[in-house]
């Protein structure tokens, strides 16, 4: 098992904090960090389709520097907010919320992303704000840092190697226009 899957799937992972925006989410909107279990199955094109109407229903507008602000459904948004409303967006339609989970890490050029990384049995697929391909984990161009743990949604993981520069990336997603933290 590549470290990629070993991270996807929470067995090689340390716990860390997740971003401070999450969390702010989580005390205005409890519900959004429950765990759900899973009420219907969806197929491949159901994903799809959801990830591509949040990608048409939201205009990319990044935060302004120092701030993070996570958000679900907004008219304008920035890619933590297109990840969070593709993982509600998913769970309403009965995905559990073991099987979508946002992660966030560096993008080319080292800036900050977020995606939601979705699986289908062993498979993981990244959904991208900046595509509406749902791109195997191992194509994706995204440094995972941390991902939401497939316990507790509240939970995150942080990727073997994410804080030593000398070892390998995890993986890395598409880049997106985010402030430096």
């Amino acid at each position: 098992m590549t470290s990629v899957l070993a991270l996807l799937a929470g067995l090689t992972a340390a716990q860390t904090i997740g971003p401070a925006g999450f969390y702010d989410l989580c005390t205005a909107q409890q519900a959004e960090c429950q765990p759900v279990v899973q009420t219907q199955s969806l197929t491949f094109n159901d994903v799809s389709r959801i990830n591509r109407q949040v990608n048409k229903d939201i205009r990319p507008q990044p935060e302004p520097a120092g701030t993070d602000v996570w958000t679900i459904g907004p008219r304008d948004g920035d890619c933590e907010d297109y990840a969070m409303t593709k993982r509600h967006d998913l769970i309403a339609a009965g995905l559990g919320s073991d099987r979508a989970r946002v992660a966030v890490g560096v993008a080319k050029g080292g800036q900050l992303h977020a995606i939601l990384v979705v699986s289908f049995g062993p498979n993981f697929y990244i959904l991208d704000n900046l595509t509406d391909e749902l791109l195997p984990a191992e194509k994706s161009d995204v440094r995972i840092a941390s991902i939401q743990s497939p316990e507790n949604p509240r939970v995150w993981l942080k990727a073997p190697g994410s804080e030593n520069a000398a070892e390998p990336p995890v993986f890395m997603a598409q880049v997106d226009v985010l402030p430096p933290r």
